[in-house]
């Protein structure tokens, strides 16, 4: 950023230092969380970290020591502020500090001593997943978000725009709004999303239920199945089957690994009904028989 003052360019932290083992730590620990990150609302390939994405556009924007040379003359002065701006840093890309309202105004308070008037915009024309749009928006800036990718602009849109559209609003459902004493920030929506949620859950097993039916294990109890396997299905070419056959490339579950047996799906074919039940096989361990896990109704 150039000072109009003294048209002498001013170099930011990102120019010339940053700590970037904390960076790089809490980055790679993202990938573990499975509870309030964007990436548990839907898979994005190329999805860049949000630890990573706040360090960027923070360390873009504040100014490093050397750029004030009349408050830090020195080198020792210089290093001594520069390490102030590391610990903001450090604790600022931590997980559980993404919505600490502290850290979050101590290092929005460092972006406004640099910046001359309000602070930039950012604009991301390839948004794809909302990870940089999202960071500008936790720091306090305007974000600009855009993608060809519908998909892209429905991700988007459920992170950036819909929870700055109703922030601070209390929930429309009666009952999340009789139970929320509060609505700082997105919990109102956040109670209308659950509980619309466990209504659309109720009413979609009372009307379609009945097409998920639960498995029978083999002490002859009942399992609720937590992922389905979908293949098409076509008429039996053969005569003497009346039904439709499964197109199914492999049945595959799991591949054998160390200390992992295989696993896979076996079809089993009653020609007097003209059914086709399923059931799950593991190898055992020392690699030969095998013993069945679960068996499903006929599907």
């Amino acid at each position: 950023m150039i000072d109009r003052a003294t048209s002498a360019y001013r170099p930011k932290l990102i120019e010339v230092a940053l700590p970037l083992d904390a960076i790089n730590k809490a980055s790679a620990r993202e990938k573990s969380i499975r509870h309030g990150h964007p990436s548990t609302l839907h898979l994005w390939w190329a999805r860049r970290p949000l630890a990573a994405c706040r360090a960027v556009i923070w360390a873009s924007l504040v100014d490093d020591p050397s750029a004030h040379p009349d408050r830090f003359p020195s080198e020792e002065s210089q290093a001594a502020e520069r390490e102030r701006l590391f610990n903001i840093l450090e604790r600022l890309v931590v997980w559980e500090n993404s919505n600490n309202p502290d850290v979050l105004s101590e290092a929005q308070a460092e972006i406004k001593l640099y910046v001359e008037g309000e602070p930039p915009a950012v604009l991301d024309p390839f948004a794809g997943g909302g990870a940089i749009p999202l960071e500008a928006q936790r720091l306090g800036l305007r974000a600009l978000a855009g993608d060809l990718n519908p998909v892209a602009v429905l991700i988007n849109r459920a992170v950036l725009d819909i929870p700055q559209r109703f922030a601070n609003r209390p929930p429309a459902h009666p009952t999340a709004r009789k139970d929320l004493v509060t609505w700082a920030g997105a919990q109102g929506l956040a109670a209308d999303v659950g509980a619309y949620g466990a209504w659309m859950r109720v009413e979609a097993k009372r009307r379609i239920g009945h097409l998920y039916p639960d498995v029978i294990g083999v002490e002859g109890e009942r399992l609720t199945p937590i992922a389905w396997i979908w293949a098409r299905t076509v008429k039996s070419p053969d005569p003497a089957w009346g039904g439709h056959v499964p197109l199914v490339r492999s049945w595959t579950l799991r591949k054998a690994k160390k200390n992992r047996p295989e696993v896979w799906v076996e079809p089993i074919v009653d020609t007097a009904t003209q059914t086709i039940n399923y059931r799950v096989i593991t190898n055992s361990a020392g690699g030969g028989g095998g013993k069945t896990v679960a068996l499903s109704p006929r599907q």
